[in-house]
């Protein structure tokens, strides 16, 4: 019957083979020397190494072995066996089929169709060998004493059967191949035994072993399989009903992965059932021996059995979870986040803000919550200098989130899910099993006593989901509040708010420990409930069997004990999965709620060039029907832009210039009308790499110039190329005409310098010139530049008008700008649009104008402020100069060119320990989680924990001691090593075992008594298995407030040069996945680990009285498993470091690429970043891979080891004549379990090391050095008078660079108002930052008010002055948050201050106010009717909106909803609230227009007449009638004194040259002159 059965699965498995041979023969090929597949191409030194030879010359030598020696023994079994000949016939055919295997191994020209083949042979072969093993049983014995040489050629068949299935899974697949010059991993190239036994990472492991660390080129590129772009192309090429539900879409497309994923958890279910009846039969054969007397060769043939099943067991085991994470994990991850980048380049760029942003911020909580913008009010943008690209911060940070949280949720559920189906397979074959074994009734009796507690369980489980979410909702909200305290740093530390926001974040950090502390009640409730509930089922299942039949035998008690433990195990996953599965339907709810978000639609027509025609337009809104009254709206556009030519559109801050070009872009909503534009070369039809100067122009294609520059952390070099070749003249040409030249001299790496993410290491005035290169060096004929003369001085920006918008480069070029420098424009400007009340003004040619035409002097008008005033000579920007440190002390360039062998590194790289965790990281983690006390309470809880399993054993042995002959080995440890972590244990092992305890049970006593000792016993081992557990948790939430309170303190007052060196998502990594892991999985680590290494400890002093000899064994055992685990530790936290380090820079080229989606789309360059996305996400993936990789090759090798012990043990008890059945079961389930709580201590101390990674990430930042906080406190009133003094002032931005301030020296008296300008590198900004100390003094002093602020505490330095920057930051909130964000103001004190700045000054040009649709009031504007100037009437057809009329107006994170002249006049606001002595301002209305800007600068000389003035201008007109100007050069004081007086100086003079150089003499001039009078 068995050699028919396998003669049958023989010849199945031989079809492919005969098959792909006929196929062949049909259609000849001749072999290639070149190999290509899906993953990549191999090389031909891969190709030359590549080769089968000999294990296709060993598979048929075997084969040809292993069929004579078949057919000789059938010919023999005719003489010797007849009884056996029909069988050995039968066998002859196998191997006949297997020489025709072999054959057609060897005779395929195609690799991949050998390594398949080769596989069914294995297949056949393992079938072969196992029938002829059981064959053998019966036959070997007989043959050897009376025919030893058919017992010869048998055994000769075994051992050929043998080698045949071990070379037949020896075959190379492939070559090795590669992609983009980098190797492919090797999983589908290896032999199928590497593969199978997870061995193709050995090269890495020795790697990793060899360098202590391994970096991303250190892992080998995906296949295609997992491949990012490979799986989103598949993704798109897949017919799939769009309207049909995310997750049922991604469940088809993965459809055959899920298939294979639960074919393999059915049958392991059904094997991981196989040891215990072994076990079982092993038993009950003692059972029934004589003592003395030897077992037959069945019973031995056990051995092999119980061997053979755990291998099975723990292989399948190993495979199934293999394909989860290698075919569901890290695809569906890399799918998710595919589509979501993908979305993200097509969707709508809304900037919005919701409503509950603003209810959170008044009660100091940020909101966070993925939807945000479903609720949003979308605020009328004022349309004018609309910040760029990228929905509000809030929206970016919710759309990073979805990568980082939601898609991970769904991959790790997708991996995990098979438990559904184990777990009910388990638990149907173990009723069964028990049924068998135990009867009906006493099953029932258990199942009734499971079911008393199953409603505990369920109600505890309730209590942890609910706790759950609560705590992600907080943690999302944690996320958004330090984000946007990120975000803002550097005006959080200009105003010394860093203890404020602090104690914000720490606020909210109490609430998410509050949510952890009721999760880890809850889930020590289930833990409790988990450890009783194996507890009572077999006690009642047990005790009923014993009242029925009167006693228990060992085979009964031992198996039924091992097989309650499986089904608890497999119940407890349940509730825990069940939560995974709710988190990740909620999870692709939100990616689908993501997915079906409007996306940008096809608003232009395509013409011959760019007009507008009747066109409404408005900034974008999720909903369409959003009400016009909450939107900004240009109405009744038409206008025609000349192509070819220099067109200017103007208009008063807030008047949609901004919106006129994202119109131009198709970045706006088109209510009604038409926009023409040309239509672009799609990027196939531009062929880049082929540009040359005669076809460089496309005369369709686009570039745009934000208003806010869009920088992305590259080298400068690669930011002005975007992407383009380099043609080095028109490179030269841009640099020169966009005034880089001088820049680029003085950086100390050229053109090669790397830029921060959004250019924190550029000034303002270089950023735009930087953008402004991109756009000039592009291959696009219409330019849409927005604003770019608001950050240049008048001498530069006229140098870009000639030079670049009028120049060589730009003639031919159809160029639209946006800017209030009318006059500058004016001379070359063929086409003039003016906006002003929601709609056009003027749109006229400059040619078809009259000489007594009044619309370009209407238009100019606006302008004049400007034109007396837009030469200073401080360069192109406000900074000085240094670019590495233009708006921070981020240094890295001095003044001068100095030569580098390599360019410097702003960004830093993310920095990884290497080796084991240092120990000063275990001592930090140990000292704030209560130091050696509480610990040692702690070990106390532990110890005595185990103290009363090993009581409850011996309690046992002492009730079996009185009936020897019933003595049953009883597996009655407790279910600790099941705790709340069973589900995570399983997802790692290969299965769950516990340690064994003897029972032994006699009928001396009554049943109830010893059983209900043993209840009581147990009982209370699992109260002090929750008290242990939740002392743990305590002493965690200790480590977790105290480490963040550490490193919250550190990264609030680290240095700015540090800040602006490390991307914002690589500490918000640390904020929030790292603290995940500190607060929820350490301590469940440490309690994992302290219980596995202490059952170990018990379990040996159990067995010194079992067997010594065991003892030396499971030592020597245990030697062989910590030299594994050391291999795979050495890999494995590398691994888990690079996973960490791989997944920031997703977040950052991300959040980068959301933030620049206008100018990426502007540009057509989405598909560039999608790519460059979807390297970043397989550089994560990959590290994953690799990390789940090395845990199966340990795992594996661990069961081998397991199953080796499991066998030698086995045979010592069968070999012994004197073991009687209790002591043999008791033995044997030792020998089952020891080695598997041996692993459990090594992987749990493996979870212990990988996940204290974090801490010491943490830990890292939580140690930076940070801002000197010492100092005196100065006088309550200082400073009183606001007088400066500076005396001999060296000041650099890194002790290894030159001073950028050389021994400045100048004083300022009291009220004073000081101009301060200088060329670029004057120093003007390091001023700025050495009076504030964000660079600290070499030498010299800084003395106000005759203190020395070196001498004060920074705190109250920073406090009692004031800066406003030019580049404005504002939190999201109200607009009162923003004024006085800790109530301290009334609401008359912020309308007035409003109304100071013109922000609700309803003057002609201005959106007229009206009634703002607040989404949220503040306690005291609620209170108080709105002061604020009675509103103008609106025009009939505006209905645009002021922002400014209510104070609980929503401002989205960072203003986005607000124009960049707003968010300006807003901080000046906030400035007149705090009425400093001493206010520094640094072009702080650079971006408004010039008739705000002159009532602003008379409000400004009004409202801070008490105080010293420090003002930074580009603008000579801002600071031509101040007291003095300070004229720097170079870091020293080329001029000082009053405007007048440096005039007279002659042409001679620094100052009389840049009013010169202006182009604006006159007018400055009567302005110096006409300043008597005022």
């Amino acid at each position: 019957m068995e050699a028919g059965a396998g003669l049958a699965v023989v010849a199945v498995c031989s079809v492919p083979a005969i098959v792909g041979f006929v196929s062949q023969l049909r259609s000849p090929s001749v072999k290639e020397n070149f190999y290509e597949d899906k993953d990549g191409n191999s090389t031909p030194e891969a190709n030359a190494t590549f080769s089968n030879r000999w294990p296709k010359v060993l598979i048929v030598l075997l084969a040809a072995l292993g069929s004579a020696s078949s057919l000789a023994v059938a010919i023999l079994s005719t003489v010797d066996r007849q009884d056996v000949l029909l069988a050995d016939g039968l066998l002859s055919a196998a191997w006949i089929l297997l020489v025709v295997q072999a054959a057609c191994i060897a005779a395929t020209h195609d690799s991949v169709h050998a390594y398949n083949v080769g596989l069914w042979a294995w297949v056949s072969s393992l079938v072969l060998g196992l029938v002829l093993l059981i064959q053998g049983t019966s036959v070997l014995t007989r043959l050897l004493p009376h025919h030893p040489i058919s017992f010869a050629l048998r055994i000769l068949t075994l051992v050929a059967v043998l080698g045949f299935s071990a070379t037949s899974v020896s075959l190379a697949r492939r070559p090795d191949v590669y992609l983009d010059g980098a190797l492919v991993d090797r999983m589908y190239t290896v032999p199928a035994y590497s593969r199978f036994t997870f061995s193709w990472c050995d090269p890495l492991i020795k790697t990793a072993r060899e360098k202590k660390d391994l970096e991303v080129v250190d892992l080998p590129r995906p296949g295609h399989t997992t491949r990012a772009s490979d799986i989103s192309a598949r993704w798109k090429t897949v017919n799939q009903n769009a309207n049909s539900a995310l997750w049922l879409r991604v469940l088809w497309f993965f459809r055959w992965a899920v298939l294979a994923q639960w074919s393999l958890a059915l049958f392991r279910s059904f094997v991981s059932f196989v040891p215990y009846w072994v076990t079982l039969q092993i038993l009950r054969a003692l059972e029934k021996r004589q003592s003395g007397t030897q077992l037959d060769i069945e019973t031995w043939l056990l051995v092999f059995w119980l061997g053979f099943s755990i291998l099975a067991d723990a292989w399948l085991s190993a495979v199934m979870f293999w394909v989860s994470w290698s075919e569901l994990l890290v695809p569906v991850r890399n799918l998710l986040s595919a589509i979501i980048v993908e979305k993200s380049m097509r969707r709508k760029n809304v900037k919005s803000v919701s409503k509950s942003d603003t209810d959170t911020n008044t009660d100091t909580n940020t909101d966070t919550d993925a939807e945000a913008d479903g609720e949003s009010t979308n605020q009328g943008k004022p349309g004018d200098d609309e910040d760029e690209d990228g929905p509000s911060l809030k929206s970016q940070q919710a759309i990073v989130n979805l990568i980082g949280v939601d898609a991970k949720r769904v991959s790790d559920f997708a991996a995990y899910q098979l438990f559904f189906p184990s777990s009910i397979a388990r638990f149907v074959i173990g009723i069964c099993f028990l049924v068998s074994l135990l009867g009906w009734i006493p099953v029932l009796a258990g199942l009734g006593a499971l079911a008393l507690i199953t409603p505990l369980n369920i109600y505890f489980t309730k209590l942890y989901t609910g706790a759950q979410d609560r705590l992600m909702k907080l943690r999302d909200q944690k996320l958004a509040l330090v984000n946007e305290c990120l975000l803002g740093m550097r005006q959080i530390k200009f105003s010394a708010l860093e203890a404020q926001w602090g104690g914000r974040i720490h606020d909210m950090r109490e609430k998410e420990l509050k949510a952890i502390w009721d999760a880890f009640k809850a889930d020590s409730a289930l833990y409790g409930s988990w450890v009783g509930s194996p507890i009572a089922l077999a006690a009642a299942s047990l005790s009923v069997y014993a009242l029925i039949h009167g006693s228990l035998t060992p085979s009964v008690a031992f198996v039924s004990i091992s097989v309650f433990k499986s089904l608890e195990l497999a119940l407890s996953i349940l509730p825990e999965l069940t939560t995974d599965l709710i988190d990740a339907k909620v999870s692709i709810g939100r990616i689908e709620e993501f997915t079906k978000a409007p996306e940008i639609t096809q608003i232009v027509t395509h013409g011959d060039g760019v007009s507008f025609e009747g066109a409404d337009i408005a900034w974008p809104a999720d909903d369409e029907e959003t009400d016009e009254s909450e939107r900004f709206v240009l109405r009744n556009v038409t206008a025609e832009f000349p192509s070819g030519e220099l067109s200017v559109v103007s208009g008063k801050t807030g008047a949609g210039k901004s919106l006129l070009l994202a119109a131009i872009l198709g970045e706006a909503d088109l209510l009604s009308g038409k926009i023409y534009v040309p239509k672009p070369p799609s990027t196939d039809e531009r062929h880049d790499d082929k540009a040359n100067r005669g076809n460089w122009i496309l005369p369709t294609s686009i570039a745009f110039v934000a208003q806010i520059p869009w920088i992305e952390n590259a080298t400068l070099r690669d930011n002005i190329l975007f992407g383009l070749p380099l043609d080095e003249d028109r490179y030269s040409e841009t640099i020169r005409a966009c005034a880089l030249q001088k820049d680029l001299d003085m950086l100390t790496d050229g053109d090669q310098t790397e830029l921060g993410a959004n250019g924190v290491n550029l000034s303002g005035g270089q950023k735009w010139r930087v953008t402004l290169a991109r756009a000039v060096y592009s291959r696009a004929g219409i330019l849409i530049l927005d604003d770019i003369f608001s950050a240049v001085d008048a001498h530069v920006g006229r140098h870009i008008f000639e030079k670049c918008l009028t120049g060589p480069l730009c003639k031919g070029r159809t160029r639209i700008l946006v800017t209030h420098h009318v006059g500058l424009c004016a001379p070359k400007t063929n086409f003039v649009l003016e906006l002003g009340d929601g709609t056009v003004q003027r749109a006229v040619r400059t040619s078809e104008m009259d000489g007594d035409d009044d619309t370009l002097r209407l238009i100019e008008q606006d302008v004049q402020p400007q034109r007396t005033g837009t030469g200073t000579g401080t360069g192109a920007e406000d900074e000085d100069g240094e670019p590495m440190a233009m708006n921070s002390e981020a240094g890295g360039s001095a003044l001068q060119k100095v030569p580098s062998k390599a360019a410097r590194q702003f960004i830093e790289e993310e920095s990884k320990e290497q080796g084991a965790i240092k120990k000063h990281v275990y001592a930090a983690y140990l000292r704030d989680s209560g130091g050696w006390s509480w610990w040692t309470m702690s070990a106390f809880f532990f110890i005595a924990f185990e103290a009363m399993t090993l009581g409850r054993s011996w309690w046992l042995r002492i009730w079996t001691g009185n009936n020897q002959q019933e003595a049953l080995d009883l597996n009655a440890h407790d279910a600790h090593n099941a705790h709340g972590a069973a589900y995570a244990a399983s997802l790692q092992h290969t299965m769950h075992h516990v340690p064994p305890n003897p029972v032994h049970i006699t009928e001396a006593r009554s049943v109830e008594f010893y059983l209900g000792i043993y209840v009581a016993i147990s009982a209370a081992a699992a109260v002090l298995g929750v008290v242990r557990m939740l002392f743990l948790f305590v002493m965690s939430l200790k480590a977790s407030r105290r480490i963040f309170h550490n490193m919250t303190y550190t990264v609030l007052r680290a240095p700015l040069r540090w800040l602006d060196t490390v991307p914002v998502g690589r500490i918000l990594n640390r904020f929030t996945a790292d603290f995940n892991i500190i607060d929820s999985r350490i301590a469940v680590d440490i309690a994992l680990t302290l219980n596995s290494v202490l059952s170990v400890v018990g379990i040996c002093i159990a067995a010194i009285f079992v067997s010594p000899y065991i003892i030396l064994l499971a030592f020597a055992l245990l030697l062989a498993c910590v030299r594994v685990a050391v291999s795979y530790l050495d890999a494995a936290r590398p691994s888990k470091r690079l996973e960490s380090t791989t997944k920031s820079p997703i977040f950052e080229v991300f959040g980068s690429a959301l933030a620049g989606v206008t100018t990426i789309r502007g540009f057509d360059k989405a598909n560039t970043y999608v790519q460059a996305l979807y390297t970043k996400t397989d550089d994560y993936g990959m590290a994953t891979w690799y990390l789940w990789l090395f845990n199966r090759w340990m795992g594996w090798r661990m069961s081998i080891l397991g199953a080796i012990f499991s066998v030698v043990v086995a045979i010592m008890i069968l070999g012994s004549s004197r073991m009687d059945a209790a002591l043999a079961g008791f033995t044997l389930s030792f020998a089952l379990e020891f080695s598997e709580s041996v692993l459990w201590a090594i992987r749990n101390y493996a979870s212990i090391e990988l996940d204290m990674n974090a801490a010491e990430r943490v830990v890292e930042y939580a140690e930076l050095p940070t801002e000197d906080q010492g100092g005196e406190d100065p006088p309550a009133t200082w400073p009183s008078e606001g007088r400066l003094e500076i005396n001999d002032l060296v000041v650099s931005y890194a002790d290894d660079l030159p001073p950028v301030l050389k021994g400045l020296t100048f004083h300022v008296e009291g009220k004073e108002r000081v101009g301060v300008v200088g060329r670029t590198g004057a120093g003007k900004s390091s001023l700025t930052l050495a009076i504030f100390r964000f660079l600290e003094a070499r030498s010299g002093t800084i003395h106000v008010d005759g203190v020395d602020v070196a001498k004060i505490k920074l705190q109250q330095l920073r406090s009692r002055l004031a800066i406003i920057p030019q580049d404005p930051v504002l939190f999201s909130g109200t607009v009162r948050f923003n004024l006085d964000p800790f109530d301290e103001r009334t609401d008359d004190e912020l309308y007035e201050a409003l109304r100071r700045v013109h922000l609700l000054d309803s003057s002609p040009g201005t959106p007229p106010p009206g009634e703002s649709s607040p989404s949220s009031s503040s306690s005291s504007s609620s209170s108080a009717p709105d002061p604020a100037p009675e509103p103008a009437t609106p025009t009939p057809r505006s209905t645009n909106t002021n922002p400014f009329r209510s104070l609980s107006s929503p401002v989205a994170e960072g203003g986005l909803n607000l124009s960049q002249g707003q968010r300006q006049l807003l901080c000046l606001a906030r400035a007149i609230l705090s009425r400093p002595k001493v206010m520094v301002l640094d072009e702080a209305t650079s971006a408004v227009d010039m008739a705000t800007d002159a009532l602003i600068q008379r409000s400004i000389r009004e409202e801070f007449m008490e105080s010293t003035l420090l003002v930074i201008a580009h603008r000579l007109s801002t600071i031509a009638d101040f007291d003095r100007i300070l004229v720097l050069s170079e870091g020293q004081v080329a001029e000082f004194g009053a405007p007048r007086e440096l005039w007279e100086k002659g042409e001679g003079g620094v100052f009389r040259g840049m009013c010169e150089e202006s182009g604006e003499k006159e007018k400055l001039k009567d302005i110096l002159y006409g300043s008597d009078g005022k």
